[in-house]
């Protein structure tokens, strides 16, 4: 590991597992926590976010502003549109244009300032289908875009250590590490208690129903298993 990363961090299941898996694997490296305001609608979880990142002790946290609303064409962006639910089977409907690759764009270029230079980020399996910007192949050639772009030679490295990991499996591995789930925030609807039928709150919901443990989280029915 190196001395020290930069962890994007949305205040979400999958980031808080990592950020607890990186605290428990890397104690030694100084992990500067980043966050986006992208003006989404769950932007809720940027409160939860700088709570876990002092929690687990991160060297810095800052949130960074990145309007998104007026380019549009996401409910997670625009309150016109109709947040799908999961049963409409729609999930590719709450895809943010490349927001991964700003979010990721952003966090070298604060590792420039930092001389941080390895970016950790968790997408995980299930968002294969859906999100084209949560695929490793997507990261490796960012990966190298990211190093000729640079104002200097830097060796930027994009770790996505979960993405081939289903949301059970980051459950399963949050739950030996002691990951506070009541501190994090999922729901796509930017509710407390969250919605439970958004595709956020119903893959959360299955995750801790595989590992036969009950979601911490208030639900605005109770789907908790």
């Amino acid at each position: 590991m190196p001395d020290q990363a930069i962890l994007l961090l949305s205040g979400g299941m999958d980031s808080t597992t990592l950020l607890y898996h990186l605290r428990h694997t890397a104690p030694n490296t100084a992990l500067h926590t980043l966050s986006i305001d992208y003006g989404q609608r769950h932007r809720v979880e940027l409160d939860f976010a700088a709570q876990l990142s002092k929690r687990c002790g991160a060297a810095s946290h800052r949130v960074l502003p990145l309007d998104l609303r007026p380019i549009g064409g996401s409910p997670l962006t625009d309150p016109d549109l109709n947040l799908p639910a999961a049963a409409e089977g729609a999930q590719i409907a709450t895809v943010v244009p490349f927001r991964n690759m700003l979010f990721v764009t952003l966090a070298a270029a604060c590792g420039e300032t930092l001389g941080a230079h390895d970016i950790f980020l968790s997408p995980v399996l299930d968002d294969y289908e859906a999100y084209r910007d949560c695929r490793r192949d997507f990261y490796d050639g960012l990966e190298s875009a990211l190093r000729l772009g640079a104002t200097h030679d830097t060796p930027f490295h994009i770790h996505t250590p979960l993405v081939h990991r289903t949301k059970a499996d980051v459950v399963a591995l949050g739950l030996q590490l002691g990951v506070p789930y009541e501190l994090t925030h999922t729901c796509y609807a930017g509710t407390r208690p969250a919605c439970g039928v958004c595709d956020a709150c119903s893959e959360r919901l299955t995750a801790f129903a595989v590992n036969n443990t009950p979601d911490p989280l208030d639900y605005s029915l109770d789907y908790r298993s």
